[in-house]
């Protein structure tokens, strides 16, 4: 089976965030099960990626990737050279796996796919979803119709990493066949460690009976870091500590601290920048409760990666992972809240005052559900399936 994946942006440009690590982590999976993938994207994010490598096939983490060198730094993301190499790149491949919704290079790309018969299943990663839409609504909708909806239409299929997302479809009168495939995660090095906990809370200068409360990733308006503030300030008589892990995209970090302090919380708060992977371990396993009341999650990994390390969640009902949860998670692994302050006072007060981590049987599921071999076969199965049944696609006139 060959596989072309393509997207604007590849790891190791990690800034733009969650899409490139999934994307990459389902890439080197599928390479692990023994598909041949292929990853055609830019050297944006990669400035100091050397010249000589743009255009040419090189591995990355076992992948075979194709870079081509950007337009322009900056700004919207568009490759003249991508564009000029598209039919010789995706000759042989059998499929293409796309994730560039809303970008210059997505029409590209599906046109010369669909101009040589290749189907193509195009990843939508939440960028259809209501808070997407609704941040400048008024030029996304007009280019949407136009521009996107047509390609998605003449699609074999879509890529939605849960049924939060396919909900979220329905108005927009999108008649191509989905298919569910969650975001795979690196979960070798996330699982309970008693030990870990023990020295990161040494590190932290935390109590061992001392509730630690986290919030973790990317600090945004979407994230609906502004429940915090007086849901803490009404738990304030019970012991609990916060901590902050990762980088502030819009002022929302800032403004959640500046609120805790003008509530006389300020030294209730820890502070951690963004940290690598790898150590992440460390603190979900530190940590008792991450905290995540986001306005709209397309899907959610640091709630699967917390509950790998047996730490309990409270989320809001507007996170993708939310359902896989309520459906089949097992007991004692927090709580999915509607994004109302009284239900998060309601529950988070009993909690503190009796907390509990969400232990061993939590972190199986997570693992077994969402580990990247787990996905990757996942994936597979979705690709034969488009392969066997897909008719031959017409060229586009």
């Amino acid at each position: 089976m060959h596989i072309t994946h393509a997207m604007p942006v590849y790891a190791p440009a990690w800034q733009f965030g969650g899409p490139v690590l999934s994307v990459s982590r389902l890439c080197e999976a599928l390479v692990a099960e023994g598909v041949d993938v292929q990853v055609l994207t830019t050297n944006a994010g990669l400035p100091d990626w050397p010249q000589d490598d743009l255009g040419q096939p090189r591995h990355w983490r076992g992948v075979k990737v194709i870079r081509y060198p950007v337009d322009r730094p900056g700004g919207p993301i568009r490759s003249r050279a991508l564009q000029q190499s598209l039919p010789a790149a995706l000759a042989g491949s059998q499929l293409l796996h796309l994730s560039a919704i809303w970008q210059p290079l997505g029409s590209p790309l599906q046109r010369a796919a669909l101009a040589q018969g290749i189907p193509v299943l195009h990843s939508l990663r939440g960028a259809l979803g209501p808070y997407s839409l609704s941040r400048g609504w008024w030029k996304k909708l007009p280019y949407f119709l136009i521009q996107e909806r047509p390609l998605l239409q003449r699609a074999a299929g879509l890529h939605l990493t849960s049924s939060q997302e396919a909900r979220e479809l329905g108005w927009l009168g999108i008649r191509t066949p989905r298919h569910l495939l969650a975001n795979p995660l690196d979960l070798d090095g996330l699982r309970p460690d008693p030990e870990l906990r023990q020295r990161w809370r040494q590190r932290l200068q935390l109590a061992a009976n001392t509730p630690l409360l986290l919030v973790c990733g990317r600090q945004h308006h979407k994230k609906g870091l502004d429940l915090l503030p007086p849901l803490l300030a009404d738990a304030r008589q019970l012991a609990w500590r916060l901590l902050l892990v990762g980088g502030d995209d819009d002022g929302s970090g800032a403004a959640l601290q500046r609120r805790l302090g003008h509530l006389g919380l300020a030294d209730r708060v820890l502070v951690e920048p963004t940290m690598p992977a790898h150590e992440l371990a460390g603190v979900y396993n530190a940590a008792d409760l991450l905290l995540l009341p986001s306005r709209h999650e397309n899907f959610g990994n640091v709630v699967v990666e917390a509950l790998a390390c047996g730490c309990a969640v409270a989320i809001s009902n507007r996170t993708g992972v939310a359902d896989d949860l309520l459906a089949s998670a097992p007991r004692g692994y927090g709580a999915v809240l509607p994004r109302l302050l009284g239900a998060w006072q309601a529950w988070l007060g009993p909690w503190l005052a009796a907390p509990q981590r969400a232990g061993a049987p939590l972190a199986q599921w997570a693992a077994h559900r969402y580990g990247q071999r787990a996905v990757a076969r996942q994936a597979i199965e979705i690709y034969q399936q488009i392969l066997q049944t897909r008719s031959h696609t017409p060229p586009l006139p």
